[in-house]
């Protein structure tokens, strides 16, 4: 098989133009892509540490910290000490974070409902589930 007919190189396309097409639509927001991914793991998990958030998206530890340093500029996350363990730094998007967010989100939706224009509800489950099952192999072959 030709190396341009690979699964690997259709996969990376597609992420590199669905990754450009987000950071456009969500610079109408006034964020970044890796800022608007930041706010939606922080929507599902108020408190939670720089350290899982690193994790939850994938990126380094230092990437993060400069992240929220942008984020915290601008107002839209508040860090502050675990009320427990002191030592922990708990992270909350701020009322100015959520509005945000909000409508961040609403452009990532519509873009989403953009990119599934023309499949029917089962072709789009079914795209989600070969993803997930590709996604699986993936972790697999790289242990």
């Amino acid at each position: 098989m030709h190396y341009s007919e690979r699964l690997l190189i259709h996969i990376k396309q597609a992420e590199r133009i669905t990754q450009a097409a987000k950071e456009a639509a969500v610079r109408e927001a006034g964020i970044t892509a890796a800022q608007q991914a930041a706010l939606a793991v922080l929507s599902d998990n108020p408190g939670i540490n720089a350290a899982e958030l690193a994790r939850k998206l994938s990126v380094t530890p230092q990437t993060m910290n400069s992240l929220l340093g942008r984020l915290e500029t601008r107002g839209l996350i508040a860090r502050t000490p675990h009320p427990i363990h002191g030592t922990l730094i708990e992270i909350r998007m701020t009322e100015r974070g959520a509005e945000v967010f909000a409508a961040a989100d609403a452009l990532v939706a519509k873009l989403d409902a953009r990119l599934a224009e023309g499949l029917s509800e089962s072709e789009t489950a079914a795209v989600r589930e070969l993803l997930a099952r590709i996604i699986r192999n993936a972790e697999a072959a790289g242990r």
